[in-house]
C-alpha cells in the first residue's frame, strides 16, 4: 500500500500487509501527559479506552516517550501486533499522531499497513505568518480552524501581523472601523495553540508601516514627517509623494518609546511566548523629518539599530525577547556585529530567484534567524504557485544549510485583501512540508496535497491546480504582482489597455518560471479563457464529489477562477486587437457586479465585516467606469 503523507517523513520503510484492528482495545500511553496526544488518535480508534501501558494488560495502540528517539524526533512502526509510538517530547509525540491519522484516512477500514517511520525535523521553529490588517480580520473560530489544520501538518510557530487590529482601550481611535481583534480573542486563541502545540508569537509594527495609526491627529507629533509630509532633508521633499504621510516613527521623539510602552502593556501578556515579532521594515523615510539631524549625526544605520535597541528594552520588561525583519540593517552590514544575540532576525524575500544563500551573513555573525519566503498569494488573483514554492523551497534548503532557527512562511493582502486566505493552503503546507524535510518530493506535492487536503485521487484536479497557478503567475513589466489583478480592476481608459509592443514577461510554464517576451492583447486573453474553463469544469466536478474539500476551499477557488476569467474577458475586449462596444461592456459590468456580491458573502461568511469597503470600492469604481 502506497501512501501520500505531508509533510513526507525522513524515512519510511514498508513492510507487507496489513495490521487488524480489532473492534475494542486500549491506547495506552506511558505518562498522563500524553493524555492529550491520546485523544488527539482516540477517533481513529473509535472504541478504544485510553489507559496506562503496563506489561501486565496488553494495548493495542503504544504511545511513550523516550530520550534516546534518532535525532530527537519519533519512531512510528506498526505490526501485527500493534502501533507503537516512541518520542523524544510530548510535542513530538503529537506529530507522531498527524502522521498516523494520515495513514488511517488512506487505509481499508479495520486495517493499517505494516511500517515503520523513523522521523524529524530538518528545522526547529516551523511557521506561519498571516496579515490581519490590510482590509481583513477573521472571525475566531476561522482562526481557530486555522491553527487546527496548520498543526496537522506540523506547524508549530504562528504569528499574525497587526498594525492597527487589536483592540487598544487606552487608544480606541487606533482601531476604529477596523472590527479587531480583542483581548479575550488572543487569550483564547494563545490557549487554543498551546494545545496544539502551536507557538503564537506576538507581532506588531514598530517602526516602518504606521500609517494606520499615525494618520490619526493626536499621533501625527510621533511621526517621521509630523503627520503632514514635513521633511528637512532637502533632498526627500517628494518622498511623501512616493508613498504617504505619517508612515515610520521618528525616533528621535522620546515620547514614541512612551506611546509604544502604552501599547505593549496591553498587547504583549496576552500571549504566552516569550518571543516578540516588532517588524520594523521598509522604514523609507527613516531620518528625513524630526529624526534628520540625529541621523546626520549618527548615521542613519545606527539611528535604526538604535530604535531595535530601545524597543528591545521595552519588550524586555515583558519578558519578551524580539525578532525584525533584516531587509533595513542588510544596508547596513557593518552593524550586524553590533545586533545582541539575543534578537532574532528575519531574513525575507519572494522572489524565485532570491539569493537565499546571504542567510550566512547572520550565522557568521553568530546569531539566530529564520528564513521567510511567502507563498506569493498577494497582489493575484490566485497563487503564483510556481513562485511561492520556489521562494519556500529556496529559504528553507538555506535555512537548513546555515543553522537557521526555523522558517517563518508569509502571506500578506496588499491592496485590501482580495485574495482570500482560502487560496493560500497549497503554499502554506507546501512551506510546513519543506520546513519539516527539505528533502522531500517537490514534484509530487500538489498529487499528495489533493489526496490529503482536498481528499481527492484525481489526478486532473492536482493537474487543474498546477494550470492555475501557472496562469496566475503571469507578470509584466512595469506592474507590480500578477497583471491581473491590475486588468480586473482597471478603468478602460487606463494605460495598461495601450501596451500595443511586445514586453519583458515573467511566466511560469509547468512550474516553471520564465522570462519571455510577449504581448498584452486580445489573444492573450482569449488564450487564457480557454485554460481557464478547463480548470473550472474540474474544480465544479470535484464540488460534487462525497467526501472531497473537507475544508470547503473549492468555492473560494471558483471563484478565484471568475475573476481571472472575468480579466482575461476584459483583455479580449479592451486590449490590443480586442473589440470594443457596448454589448461587451454591458456584459462585463454585470459580471462585475456578480463577482462583488459574490467577493461580499465569501467574505461574510468566515471573516469579520472589518474593512471589506476597500476592495468594494475598487469593485464599484471598476464597474461605474464601464
Amino acid at each position: 500500500m502506497k501512501v501520500a503523507l505531508i509533510p513526507e517523513p525522513q524515512k519510511v520503510e514498508v513492510g507487507k500487509g496489513f495490521l487488524d484492528l480489532p473492534l475494542k482495545g486500549t491506547i495506552g500511553i506511558a505518562d498522563v501527559a500524553l493524555f492529550g496526544v491520546a485523544e488527539e488518535v482516540q477517533p481513529l480508534f473509535q472504541h478504544y479506552s485510553i489507559g496506562i501501558a503496563a506489561s501486565s494488560a496488553p494495548t493495542l495502540v503504544n504511545i511513550s516517550i523516550k530520550d534516546d528517539v534518532k535525532n530527537d524526533g519519533y519512531r512510528l512502526k506498526i505490526n501485527k501486533t500493534g502501533v507503537f509510538i516512541d518520542a523524544v517530547s510530548v510535542a513530538m509525540a503529537f506529530h507522531a499522531v498527524q502522521t498516523l491519522w494520515q495513514i488511517g484516512l488512506q487505509s481499508p477500514p479495520g486495517k493499517l499497513p505494516i511500517l515503520t517511520i523513523d522521523d524529524w525535523s530538518d528545522l526547529q521553529d516551523r511557521g506561519v505568518y498571516y496579515d490581519i490588517c490590510r482590509g481583513r480580520v477573521p472571525k475566531l473560530e476561522r482562526l481557530f480552524e486555522m491553527v487546527d489544520l496548520l498543526s496537522q501538518y506540523k506547524i508549530n510557530h504562528f504569528q499574525l501581523y497587526i498594525e492597527h487590529t487589536f483592540r487598544f482601550r487606552g487608544h480606541p481611535d487606533i482601531w476604529k472601523g477596523a472590527s479587531p481583534l480583542t483581548a479575550d480573542d488572543l487569550l483564547c486563541l494563545d490557549a487554543y495553540c498551546r494545545e496544539r502545540h502551536v507557538e503564537m508569537v506576538p507581532s506588531f509594527a514598530t517602526f516602518g508601516h504606521m500609517a494606520t495609526v499615525l494618520k490619526h491627529k493626536q499621533y501625527h507629533n510621533l511621526a517621521e514627517d509630523m503627520g503632514v509630509c514635513r521633511y528637512l532633508d532637502p533632498e526627500k521633499k517628494d518622498l511623501a509623494l512616493a508613498w504617504r504621510s505619517a508612515w515610520s516613527l521618528a525616533p528621535a521623539n522620546p515620547k514614541v518609546y512612551d506611546f509604544l510602552d502604552e501599547l505593549f502593556s496591553e498587547f504583549l501578556p496576552l500571549f504566552s511566548s516569550n518571543q516578540f515579532n516588532i517588524c520594523c521594515d521598509e522604514t523609507y523615510d527613516l531620518g528625513l523629518g524630526q529624526s534628520y539631524e540625529m541621523c546626520k549625526k549618527k548615521g542613519k544605520g545606527r539611528l535604526y539599530l538604535d530604535h531595535i535597541l530601545k524597543v528591545r528594552e521595552l519588550a524586555a520588561k515583558y519578558g519578551k525577547r524580539v525578532m525584525f525583519w533584516g531587509d533595513i540593517i542588510r544596508k547596513y552590514p557593518e552593524l550586524i556585529k553590533d545586533i545582541p544575540k539575543d534578537v532574532a532576525v528575519l531574513d525575507w524575500g519572494y522572489e524565485h530567484n532570491h539569493p537565499f544563500s546571504r542567510i550566512s551573513d547572520f550565522k557568521k555573525a553568530g546569531l539566530q534567524f529564520f528564513g521567510c519566503p511567502g507563498t506569493s498569494s498577494w497582489c493575484s488573483l490566485f497563487p503564483r504557485l510556481s513562485k511561492g514554492m520556489d521562494s519556500i523551497a529556496g529559504f528553507a534548503s538555506a535555512a537548513k544549510r546555515n543553522g537557521a532557527r526555523g522558517l517563518l512562511n508569509t502571506d500578506w493582502g496588499d491592496g485590501g485583501h482580495f485574495n482570500f486566505m482560502e487560496y493560500s493552503w497549497h503554499g502554506f503546507l507546501f512551506g510546513a512540508e519543506q520546513s519539516w524535510n527539505v528533502k522531500a518530493d517537490r514534484k509530487t506535492f500538489t498529487r499528495r496535497f489533493t489526496r490529503l487536503f482536498l481528499g481527492s485521487d484525481d489526478k486532473a484536479l492536482a493537474n487543474a491546480i498546477d494550470e492555475l497557478g501557472d496562469i496566475s503567475m503571469i507578470q509584466i513589466t512595469p506592474y507590480y504582482g500578477s497583471i491581473w489583478p491590475h486588468l480586473l480592476f482597471a478603468e478602460p481608459d487606463d494605460p495598461v489597455w495601450g501596451l500595443i509592443d511586445s514586453r519583458d514577461m515573467v511566466v511560469s510554464v509547468n512550474g516553471v518560471i520564465k522570462k519571455k517576451q510577449g504581448s498584452l492583447d486580445s489573444k492573450l486573453g482569449k488564450d487564457v479563457l480557454v485554460r481557464l474553463e478547463g480548470v473550472r469544469r474540474i474544480f465544479e466536478k470535484a464540488q460534487k464529489e462525497k467526501g472531497v474539500d473537507p475544508s470547503d476551499v473549492l468555492s473560494y477557488w471558483v471563484f478565484a477562477v471568475d475573476t481571472l476569467m472575468v480579466a482575461a474577458r476584459k483583455l479580449v475586449i479592451l486590449g490590443p486587437g480586442g473589440r470594443d462596444t457596448l454589448v461587451g461592456r454591458k456584459r462585463l459590468k454585470k459580471e462585475m457586479r456578480q463577482l462583488m456580491k459574490r467577493f461580499e458573502k465569501l467574505w461574510m461568511a468566515r471573516n469579520r465585516r472589518s474593512e471589506i469597503r476597500i476592495t468594494l470600492k475598487r469593485y464599484r469604481k471598476a464597474i461605474d467606469s464601464l
